[in-house]
C-alpha cells in the first residue's frame, strides 16, 4: 500500500467533489465508516419536485440522492423517551423496549413520555422553477433559498393524545390503569369490549388540550400547526408521493429511496363505530377502539400493522391498518386532530382567511386573532358541505393549507377539504380524518366548519414538543404560490 504524508498532501485535499467520501465515527454506534462529503458541507440536500402541469401526486428525486436516502438517519428520525426538563434518550430502533444503549425501556410514563421526531436541527425550502415545485430538507440552509429553520422537536409517537387523568396534563404513554382512562373517561365502558383503558383521549377542545400540554412547561403543546406540517414534509420528500394512502411497497426503488405510500390508514370502519348504541349493539360512538400499543412493533420502521377490532360477541368488526412512519402511528385518518397555533377566520363568500402564532412559546386565545399572522386565504366550496381536494398547498409560515381545489383523491395531494361556506366567524383546523373518512383522510386533510370551543368524540390534539429557538421566526410576508426569489444562504425563515 502507497504512503502518503498527509502534512505535504494538503494542498491537494483542498480540491474535493461532494460525491468524494470521508471516514467518520458515530459515537452512539461506536464505530467507524465512510460517508459522503456533502453530508458535512452545504452541497448536500434531499429534494423531491413536482411537474406542476402533471397531476400525479409522485414525485421525482433529483439532485443528492445519496443524501436523500440518508436523510432520515441524518435527522434521527425515530422514537425516543423525553422528560419533562426535554433531556431525551433514543430508544433501539428495532425495538422500544429497550434504550438504543441496550437497558430497558418502559413507555408506560415512569421513564418520560413516548415521543417521534428529530435528535438535530434542519432547514426546509420550496419553490418553483419553470414547470416544476420543488420541497427540500437538509441540516444547513439550503443554498440560494429561503429556508424555514426547524428545532429539534417530538410528537407524539402514538400519534393520538393520552390525558393525565390525575394530573389533568396531555401525556403520550402506554398505559392500561385508570388514570389515563381514554375517550370521554366512562367508567362504566371498563371491562368491555368498548373499554377506554389504554385508548387515546377524546372529548375535549382544542383550548384545554393545550391547556393539559402546556401544564408539563416550556415547549410542551398539543399538535401545533409546525409538527403538523414537518411530518407532511418529511413523507413527501422521504416517499415522494404527495398521497400518503398509495399502496404499501416494501420495496425500494433502483436508488434505494422509499417509495409508494402506507396504505389507507384506519380510515374504513363502518356503522359499528358511528352508530348510537340503540341502533347497534357492537357501536363505539365514535370513541377510540385501538389499543395505543397497536403499531409499536415495527419500532423505527415503515409500514402497516393490523389490528382486529372486535365487537361485543368476539366477532371481528373491522382489521384496522395502522400505519407507521418511522415510529409514527396513527399520523393520519382513526381519530381527527384538533390544531394548535391556527386560527380560521371566515369571511365574505365563504372563504377562510389562515391566521398563526408566530412562536410555540406564545401565550395566546383561541377566540381572538390579537397577536397571530395572516399568513394564507383558502377558498370557499364550489358547492358548500362538500369534499373537494387539494390542488395547491400554501407553505407560508408553514401553515399547510390549500389555495386551490380540484384535484381527486388520487390527484395532486389527493387530501380532502371540507369548508360550510359560513361568511362569519373563528374555526379550530380539524386535520388528518377520522376512522371513516376514507379516502379524504391524509397528512393535508383540513376541515374549516368547527367552531373553536368544539369537542368531539372523535377528536384529540396529541402532545408536542419543540426546543426553543434563539432565531426570530419569519417576518410576515404575502401568501405565495409562486416561486421563491433566490437570495443569500444565510438568508433563513426560521421556525418556532
Amino acid at each position: 500500500m502507497e504512503k502518503i504524508d498527509l502534512a505535504n498532501e494538503l494542498g491537494n485535499l483542498q480540491s474535493v467533489s461532494a460525491e468524494d467520501m470521508v471516514l467518520g465515527f458515530s459515537k452512539s454506534g461506536k464505530k467507524f465508516g465512510f460517508i459522503p462529503l456533502s453530508f458535512v458541507t452545504n452541497e448536500g440536500y434531499a429534494c423531491r419536485r413536482w411537474n406542476i402541469n402533471n397531476s400525479s401526486p409522485v414525485g421525482e428525486a433529483v439532485g443528492n440522492i445519496d443524501y436523500l436516502r440518508s436523510l432520515p438517519a441524518l435527522l434521527g428520525l425515530g422514537c425516543y423517551l423525553v422528560d419533562r426538563n426535554h433531556g431525551r434518550r433514543k430508544l433501539d430502533p428495532t425495538n422500544h423496549y429497550k434504550f438504543a444503549t441496550g437497558e430497558t425501556a418502559k413507555l408506560d410514563g415512569s421513564m418520560g413520555d413516548y415521543m417521534w421526531g428529530w435528535g438535530t436541527a434542519w432547514y426546509y425550502a420550496w419553490w418553483t422553477e419553470g414547470s416544476y415545485y420543488y420541497e427540500a430538507a437538509s441540516l444547513k440552509p439550503i443554498p440560494g433559498r429561503l429556508n424555514y429553520r426547524i428545532p429539534v422537536a417530538s410528537t407524539s409517537a402514538l400519534g393520538v393524545a393520552v390525558v393525565d387523568r390525575t394530573n389533568l396534563e396531555l401525556c403520550s404513554v402506554i398505559n392500561t390503569s385508570v388514570r389515563y382512562r381514554g375517550g370521554n373517561n366512562d367508567t362504566a365502558k371498563d371491562g368491555t369490549f368498548r373499554t377506554l383503558l389504554g385508548r387515546a383521549a377524546t372529548s375535549l377542545n382544542a383550548a384545554t388540550f393545550g391547556e393539559y400540554a402546556r401544564k408539563k412547561g416550556e415547549g410542551w403543546e398539543a399538535y401545533w400547526y409546525a409538527h403538523a406540517a414537518a411530518i407532511g414534509i418529511l413523507f413527501r420528500i422521504i416517499f415522494g408521493t404527495r398521497n400518503v394512502q398509495s399502496a404499501v411497497n416494501a420495496n425500494k426503488d433502483a436508488n434505494g429511496l422509499w417509495q409508494g405510500g402506507l396504505g389507507n390508514g384506519v380510515t374504513g370502519a363502518g356503522s359499528w363505530w358511528s352508530a348510537s348504541a340503540a341502533d347497534n349493539p357492537n357501536t363505539f360512538g365514535y370513541l377510540p377502539f385501538l389499543p395505543t400499543n397497536v403499531g409499536v412493533s415495527l419500532a423505527d420502521g415503515c409500514g402497516s400493522v393490523n389490528y382486529a377490532v372486535k365487537g361485543a360477541d368476539g366477532a371481528t368488526l373491522y382489521t384496522a391498518p395502522v400505519p407507521v412512519f418511522f415510529g409514527l402511528k396513527n399520523f393520519f385518518g382513526y381519530l381527527g386532530r384538533w390544531e394548535r397555533g391556527t386560527l380560521i377566520n371566515k369571511i365574505t363568500g365563504g372563504a377562510a382567511d389562515i391566521y398563526v402564532v408566530p412562536k410555540l412559546y406564545s401565550a395566546y386565545s383561541m377566540n381572538s386573532l390579537s397577536g397571530l399572522t395572516k399568513v394564507a386565504t383558502t377558498p370557499a366550496a364550489k358547492t358548500a358541505s362538500t369534499w373537494e381536494y387539494h390542488k395547491q398547498l400554501s407553505m407560508q409560515n408553514l401553515c399547510h393549507v390549500p389555495t386551490v381545489t380540484g384535484a381527486t383523491i388520487s390527484t395532486y395531494y389527493a387530501d380532502g377539504y371540507y369548508n360550510d361556506n359560513a361568511v362569519s366567524g373563528l374555526r379550530v383546523p380539524a386535520r388528518g380524518g377520522n376512522a371513516n373518512n376514507g379516502g379524504n383522510a391524509g397528512l393535508e386533510y383540513l376541515n374549516v366548519n368547527n367552531g373553536v370551543s368544539t369537542s368531539n368524540a372523535n377528536y384529540g390534539s396529541p402532545l408536542n414538543f419543540m426546543a426553543r429557538s434563539s432565531l426570530s421566526a419569519p417576518a410576515p410576508s404575502k401568501n405565495r404560490t409562486g416561486p421563491h426569489p433566490k437570495v443569500k444562504d444565510n438568508d433563513d425563515r426560521k421556525c418556532r
